[in-house]
């Protein structure tokens, strides 16, 4: 049986550095839907983040559910994105709670966390995160991917809306406002209202995105 999130110990204090966001950081989560939350942690933690991705995939599995864009044959990816947990990931998860409040402004708690796999490629198809993602905190962990590319005008779009424009060949895949993950932070999102893809380019490694979600109470 999975272990509750409200059974996982936090971190030890001395794995993180002091962080509150910044009068800037406020300022573009609420008005563009995202921020950089850099310096929350030393290069130290970062390899044992690496470490525990690595030996977690050989783990890894394609979710039951998530976000499906319905979009044609020709435009899927060549294979669904793989994921699987880890003891180290779920205590940074319960850790990062009071950052995401802080940010947000609204009472939320953990809901998930994972590691996805770019075996081949770092393909994103355009998507909004589930109901459980009010607020999703994202790093690479292990390798590398290209920037997140943020779709904010087109808030309030449906999936079926935004599979019609992954299937349209003129659409741009490349713009939006394009975000970079943090070396030794995150990249705060709302991610469940604002769209977001990634291009896709070849991956010389396996590379993983760590993902925090969390959800307002109300």
């Amino acid at each position: 049986m999975p272990q509750l999130v409200s059974e996982i110990a936090p971190l030890d204090a001395s794995d993180l550095l002091p962080f509150v966001p910044t009068a800037a950081d406020l300022r573009s989560f609420r008005t563009l839907g995202y921020a950089h939350l850099d310096g929350l942690w030393e290069t130290g933690f970062h390899d044992r983040l690496a470490d525990e991705a690595r030996e977690r995939h050989a783990h890894a599995r394609v979710p039951d559910a998530g976000p499906r864009t319905p979009v044609e044959e020709r435009r899927r990816v060549r294979k669904p994105t793989p994921a699987a947990t880890g003891q180290l990931l779920s205590r940074l998860h319960v850790s990062m709670t009071g950052v995401a409040r802080a940010l947000s402004g609204r009472l939320l708690v953990p809901t998930f966390s994972s590691y996805g796999y770019y075996e081949d490629d770092d393909d994103v198809l355009l998507h909004l995160d589930t109901d459980d993602c009010d607020v999703t905190l994202l790093t690479t962990a292990l390798g590398r991917v290209g920037p997140l590319h943020l779709r904010p005008e087109l808030r309030g779009r449906a999936m079926a809306e935004l599979g019609r424009l992954e299937d349209d060949v003129t659409w741009n895949r490349h713009g939006g406002i394009t975000v970079d993950y943090p070396c030794l932070g995150l990249t705060a999102l709302a991610g469940n209202t604002v769209p977001h893809n990634r291009p896709g380019r070849p991956t010389a490694a396996v590379s993983a995105v760590a993902a925090l979600c969390y959800r307002a109470l109300f």
